[in-house]
């Protein structure tokens, strides 16, 4: 027994000693950057685009019941399931818990970012394109993406429409909705807890206020348009400086530094969701993709 105990220690100090390897130098390449100073880097796969792609992801509609309806993808090609509910995991033993919840939100991601691509590719393929020559769908196709991205330039439309990692937004999606046992999450599919001020919308009430205020919180149909709805926010909200600092990196932990206006806590945010990457071991899921089949 007591071999047993000094060999898991062993494995658990390298571990951590690993990651505060890792951590260290991910410090050391974000002092190489200054975010403020770095200049629109355009993408590098808009030269190589010279036609738009209208294939669509084809989505597939699932409800929850039980936990056991939640897939587990072994393979990093997945399949695009759209969970139109959720339910409670909290009953769930904690690795399972955060297995399910990983994997129930991981499809939704990949899904919204597929979509993203496509309209991206679109966006790219008409840059050059002088506006006189732009077909009518073209020109209503342009119109509504600037209206949801609040702008009025193809350039700054492309980088609204880029994503990245998948595991920020899983970090992000499982401290927002408390490992999704917050009532928003469950009654409303609404993940990182966004707000409502249109009341012509689907909403629930909050059971709190906010200066004898009362709240209203987003209702979605899918977590897919959860998610969704989570990528606009980044592309047009306070974020300019993660929008750019992800035209030059990949990188999940250099990112999140740039993430500092999205809650209250400021750093003490981006520092949690960094070791939160690292402890779930996340960037594994930066690796998945939807199968090609969907595609």
């Amino acid at each position: 027994m007591k071999k047993h105990f000094i060999t898991f220690l062993v494995l658990t100090l390298t571990v951590f000693a690993f990651d505060d390897a890792y951590l260290k130098s991910v410090e050391e390449s974000i002092k190489k950057y200054d975010v403020e100073t770095v200049e629109y880097m355009k993408p590098i796969e808009e030269k190589q685009i010279t036609h738009q792609r209208t294939k669509k992801v084809t989505v597939v509609n699932k409800r929850i019941k039980t936990p056991n309806d939640i897939e587990i993808f072994t393979n990093k090609n997945i399949k695009p399931i759209n969970y139109t509910n959720t339910i409670s995991l909290n009953k769930l033993e904690v690795s399972e818990k955060k297995q399910k919840f990983f994997h129930m939100i991981l499809p939704a991601i990949l899904i919204s970012k597929e979509k993203l691509r496509v309209k991206r590719e679109r966006v790219l393929s008409l840059r050059h394109t002088p506006e006189a020559q732009l077909s009518k769908k073209d020109r209503t196709f342009l119109a509504k993406l600037y209206k949801k991205y609040r702008t009025d330039d193809i350039n700054k439309l492309a980088n609204r429409l880029k994503t990245h990692p998948v595991s920020i937004i899983l970090a992000q999606a499982a401290i927002e909705s408390g490992w999704g046992e917050s009532r928003f999450f469950k009654k409303a599919n609404n993940i990182f807890g966004m707000w409502s001020v249109n009341k012509n919308e689907p909403r629930i009430k909050a059971l709190k206020s906010r200066k004898g205020k009362a709240i209203y919180l987003k209702k979605y149909a899918s977590l897919s348009d959860s998610i969704d709805d989570y990528f606009v926010l980044i592309g047009r909200g306070a974020y300019k400086s993660f929008r750019k600092k992800r035209n030059i990196t990949d990188n999940p932990l250099i990112l999140v530094q740039y993430l500092i206006n999205y809650c209250e806590l400021r750093e003490k945010y981006t520092r949690k969701l960094r070791n939160f990457i690292v402890h779930n071991k996340l960037r594994k899921f930066d690796k998945f993709r939807i199968d090609k089949q969907y595609l």
